[in-house]
């Protein structure tokens, strides 16, 4: 009977060591895939930040041509950048909560083929 008792507590040591293996190596996956999808996601944001850059500076530049003042063309684009921090501010929750809740629920919860991970 000691010997049945002594076998069952070391198949559960042994099963319970397998189960924190097996749930630190998925936190390990899924760590991956969001450092992964930050790391694509920056390199995104950091080229259309340039080409924003440049962009805003052509129509700075033509507004300025067109209304004669370089200055009151910069003013224009900073103008409409402060309307666009606005309405992106006042939206803020709606527009970026929702993307990141569906983000990190994709990341964390769903598996690649859309199913429930286990």
């Amino acid at each position: 009977m000691l010997a049945h008792i002594a076998a069952l507590k070391d198949n559960l040591q042994k099963y319970l060591e397998t189960k924190i293996s097996y749930y630190g190596i998925v936190a390990f996956e899924k760590a991956a895939k969001l450092l992964s999808l930050c790391m694509a996601n920056i390199m995104v944001l950091m080229a259309a930040l340039l080409a924003l850059l440049f962009l805003s500076g052509a129509a700075a530049v033509y507004l300025g041509g067109v209304t004669g003042s370089y200055g009151l063309g910069m003013l224009m684009v900073g103008g409409f950048y402060l309307l666009l921090l606005c309405i992106f501010y006042l939206g803020r929750r709606r527009i970026f909560g929702r993307a990141a809740i569906r983000i990190l629920r994709n990341v964390f919860i769903l598996d690649e083929d859309g199913g429930k991970s286990k």
